[in-house]
């Protein structure tokens, strides 16, 4: 990712340019006039409804930010120091259209025929121990040009809007026009009872420190790999900005921590994000899980993992948005009739939050799955989409319930340590990163070891810390 373009005002200042060459284009279109030299096959209403769509997220965009919410710090935290807007930062955001210009300004400064194209980046010299990490990204337009290309920050405007424009309305069109739901899950996997999971949740980022992440997890996937212990490694979701196939190829694939080689040796599982969907799932389902690694999911974003005891369900909660796609309802409840192990969901939205109070947060979830929650037949459920770890208590008729959204989005951490935890949560991981002034929540993901009829979960963080551990014995085991 590139520094800017995870910069808010940044965004909106190339949205603007953007705008007026999609209003231009869609103009010539009605009139029948060619578009340029990076038009790409794209219908001509569809052209102008995508214009039409960009204005509207434009505007919306202009009143209110749809970057991550609640990781403002308070001045009392910071003792009245000024800290940056995490939009200055880090904006992530929430809206599909501005996502798809994120990534659109992505491959456009990536492409090597680009006007403004910005060099992959190079292998960093050793850094001296007093020099920090990158806590976002090391990538910047200002070291990429060339000395002669370089402009005030304020005043910098992309070369080629046609070119990004073009990529814009194939992206909504995309999102208009998604990828075929499967409705066939993949085959049940058949684990051993004693097994490890690794789950990471919206780590497809590629940032220096989700690489890290996963660097930590390929230690947990090598330590079975030389026991002979079996092993899966799990992504709850959410691959950015909005699932174009070049993210995948640039962000997710080449830092998954397990190798191509061992794609029969060790377990590989994605669940679909929203963010995998804003273009229209298209790559989630024609490139992530056609890569050979994924192969046990057969195309399918919704699947099982049992052994004797535990069964752990992932289901597609991104294809509707914070919803439920059918038939999964339907299949779920047929699959625990027949099956009585013990049944965790694994879902990229939450089923309820300590921190996110919306109505609609969960609501779909916990009402398709009514009567399944309050009969008992579901233990528990691990989801990511807020970028946080955070366990807690039993709640809406589960007993086990965990987040897992911090394996690849920096963002602040906003608590202290003796703050307390706002209800239904019972532990948040609160420290920070102790270099400079914003106070950067650490990444991480969980490690499950599944030993008969308990498991032990280990919440570990980027740089390997395990910062909380836990024992699984349900009361009636």
């Amino acid at each position: 990712m590139i520094r800017e373009l995870l910069n808010r005002e940044f965004v909106l200042a190339q949205m603007e340019v953007i705008s007026q060459e999609l209003n231009r284009r869609s103009t010539e279109r009605r009139g029948g006039a060619p578009s340029g030299d990076h038009d790409l096959p794209i219908d001509p209403q569809e052209y102008e409804q995508a214009s039409a769509e960009f204005d509207a997220a434009l505007e919306d965009e202009k009143a209110t930010s749809s970057g991550p919410a609640g990781f403002d710090t308070p001045p009392q935290r910071r003792g009245g120091t000024t800290e940056s807007s995490l939009d200055d930062k880090c904006f992530i955001s929430s809206d599909p259209v501005i996502s798809i210009t994120q990534s659109a300004l992505q491959e456009y400064f990536d492409d090597p025929e680009s006007p403004d194209h910005l060099p992959p980046q190079q292998e960093q010299a050793q850094r001296r121990d007093d020099d920090p990490e990158p806590r976002v990204t090391d990538r910047s337009l200002e070291e990429g040009l060339p000395p002669a290309r370089r402009r005030v920050f304020d005043k910098f405007s992309i070369t080629d809007p046609g070119w990004v424009s073009s990529l814009v309305a194939m992206g909504i069109s995309k999102f208009r026009n998604p990828h075929p739901f499967n409705p066939t899950p993949a085959p049940t996997h058949t684990m051993a009872n004693r097994c490890r999971l690794v789950m990471v949740g919206d780590w497809g980022s590629g940032l220096p420190r989700a690489q890290k992440v996963a660097g930590q997890m390929r230690k947990y996937v090598e330590e079975c790999l030389q026991n002979g212990t079996e092993c899966h490694v799990i992504h709850l979701g959410d691959v950015y900005y909005s699932g174009f196939k070049y993210e995948y190829e640039k962000r997710f694939l080449p830092y998954w921590p397990v190798y191509i080689e061992e794609h029969d040796r060790v377990g590989s599982w994605s669940l679909n994000g929203n963010h995998d969907m804003y273009s229209g799932g298209h790559a989630y389902f024609g490139t992530l899980l056609a890569d050979p690694r994924f192969a046990k999911q057969a195309n399918s974003s919704f699947f099982r993992l049992a052994n004797a005891n535990w069964q752990f369900i992932g289901l597609d909660t991104a294809y509707d948005d914070n919803g439920l796609k059918d038939p999964q309802a339907v299949w779920l409840a047929d699959t625990l009739a027949r099956n009585s192990q013990r049944a965790v969901l694994l879902t990229h939205h939450q089923f309820f939050s300590a921190y996110e109070d919306a109505p609609d947060v969960g609501e779909t979830l916990r009402e398709k799955l009514g009567a399944l929650l309050s009969d008992n037949r579901i233990f528990g459920a691990i989801w990511g989409h807020e970028h946080r770890c955070i366990l807690h208590e039993p709640h809406a008729d589960l007993e086990y319930a965990r987040l897992v959204g911090h394996g690849g989005v920096p963002v602040y951490m906003t608590h202290g340590e003796n703050d307390a935890y706002p209800p239904p949560a019972t532990y948040e991981d609160r420290r920070y990163i102790e270099n400079g002034l914003e106070h950067w929540a650490y990444m991480g993901f969980s490690v499950i070891d599944i030993e008969d009829k308990q498991f032990k979960a280990t919440y570990v963080d980027e740089d390997g810390y395990a910062c909380h551990e836990e024992r699984i014995e349900p009361r009636d085991a």
